[in-house]
C-alpha cells in the first residue's frame, strides 16, 4: 500500500471561474505513461485531492497493468465488514466524483459540514468499507498501450479489483456500485461474474434498450491523433441542472477537482460491447437508483431496466425527488443517496 504521485497537469480557466484554474494550452500527445508515477496527482493541487485517502495499486489479472484503487485512511479490512467498490462514469475519475471536499483539516464551512465525499460518508457508517477505482486513462490509472478504454477492458479490471478486495476482507464478497456509464460496466460485471458481487447498485444508469451502439468499420484508414482533447469547465458542471440543488462553491470545486484529475478526455472505443447489456442476465440483489430529474436516465429506460432484471432476486427501485444525475453531490440528495444505498446493502 502506498500513495503515488506523477506528472504535473493543469486546467483551463473560463467564464465565471476565470482565475480559479491554472491555464494550460492544447499540447501534442506525449508518450503514454508507463508507470504510476506519471499521473495528474503529482502537483500540489493534485496531492491535496488525495487527502484522507490511502492509494493502492492493483495489478490486472491478465496483463498486470497497475490500477489505482482508493480507500479512506484508517479503514481496516475486516471480514465482518462489507466492502463496497465504487465505479465512476464516462468522463470523470473517482476522486472528484466520490471524494469531493474530503479529507480536509478544515471540515466545516459557514458552520456546516463541507465534505461531499461519498467514500467518507459510507466509511462513517458501521460495517461498510468503501473503495473506488479508476479505469485506464482516468485519474491515477495510466493508459495502456492502446491509448483507449473499452467496456470489456473495464469489466476485466473491475473483476481483478473485486477479487483483490475480497481477499483483503478474508473472502467477504464486495458490493458493487456503478454510476452513469460506470453503471453499464457494473451491469456487465454482474452478467459475466455474479460470484464476485454480493449486491449491485445501478445508480443513474444510462442503460436504454432502444439504444444500439454501432461497431467500428473493419476497413478504414487509421488516423494519427496528434493531440489530446482537453476537458472543459462547462463539461465538468453540466450534470448540475436543478436550480437550488447545489450552491456555486461546491459546483466550482467539483469543476476544479475534475479538471485537475482528468485534464484530457479519455478515449472510449468499442462501445458496441454495451449492446451485450441484458437485465435478465443480472442475478444478484440489485438496487436501481436515479434522480427524479436525471436528464440522462429516462423513466421509460429505468422501468425497462428494473422490470427486466433476473427473476428470483431481491430488487429495489429508488427515485430521489428533485435531483438530477449527480444525486450524491447535491445538498439534499447526498444524504438521501447514502441512506438509500446503505439501507439496501444492510438488508438481508
Amino acid at each position: 500500500m502506498f500513495v503515488y504521485f506523477g506528472a504535473r497537469t493543469g486546467a483551463r480557466s473560463k467564464g465565471i471561474y476565470k482565475g480559479f484554474f491554472q491555464s494550460v494550452s492544447s499540447v501534442p500527445a506525449a508518450p503514454l505513461p508507463a508507470s504510476l508515477e506519471d499521473t495528474p496527482f503529482s502537483s500540489p493541487e493534485g496531492r491535496a485531492l488525495l487527502s484522507g485517502l490511502d492509494v493502492h495499486t492493483v495489478p490486472a489479472a491478465d496483463d498486470c497493468h497497475k490500477i489505482a484503487v482508493y480507500q479512506v485512511s484508517g479503514d481496516v479490512p475486516d471480514e465482518k465488514d462489507l466492502p463496497i467498490l465504487l465505479l465512476h462514469g464516462r468522463t470523470w475519475s473517482s476522486i472528484p466524483v466520490y471524494h469531493l471536499f474530503g479529507g480536509r483539516s478544515n471540515t466545516t464551512r459557514n458552520d456546516t459540514p463541507a465534505s461531499r465525499s461519498t467514500m467518507e460518508a459510507l466509511s462513517e457508517r458501521p460495517r461498510f468499507v468503501p473503495y473506488a477505482m479508476d479505469f485506464r486513462g482516468f485519474g491515477g490509472t495510466p493508459c495502456d498501450g492502446t491509448g483507449c478504454v473499452k467496456p470489456s477492458r473495464c469489466v476485466a479490471d473491475v473483476e481483478s479489483v473485486l477479487s483483490w478486495v475480497a481477499k483483503r476482507h478474508g473472502g467477504r464478497i464486495p458490493a458493487l456500485v456503478g454510476w452513469s456509464q460506470g453503471a453499464l460496466v457494473a451491469q456487465l460485471v454482474a452478467q459475466h461474474s455474479p460470484d464476485l458481487i454480493s449486491k449491485l447498485v445501478l445508480y443513474g444508469s444510462i442503460y436504454d434498450p432502444l439504444v444500439s451502439y454501432p461497431r467500428t468499420p473493419l476497413y478504414v484508414t487509421p488516423t494519427m491523433k496528434t493531440s489530446r482533447v482537453e476537458n472543459t469547465i462547462d463539461s465538468a458542471i453540466e450534470d448540475f441542472t436543478v436550480e437550488g440543488s447545489i450552491p456555486p462553491e461546491p459546483a466550482k470545486e467539483f469543476a476544479r477537482a475534475a479538471l485537475i484529475s482528468d485534464p484530457f478526455k479519455a478515449v472510449w472505443e468499442s462501445l458496441h460491447e454495451f449492446n451485450n447489456l441484458d437485465p435478465a442476465r443480472v442475478n444478484v440483489p440489485t438496487l436501481v437508483l436515479v434522480g427524479e430529474k436525471d436528464p440522462y436516465s429516462s423513466i421509460r429506460a429505468q422501468t425497462a431496466l428494473f422490470t427486466n432484471l433476473g427473476r428470483d432476486i431481491d430488487r429495489t427501485w429508488t427515485i430521489i425527488q428533485n435531483a438530477d444525475h449527480a444525486v450524491h453531490l447535491l445538498d439534499k440528495g447526498k444524504s438521501q443517496f447514502i441512506k438509500s444505498v446503505c439501507s439496501f446493502l444492510d438488508s438481508d
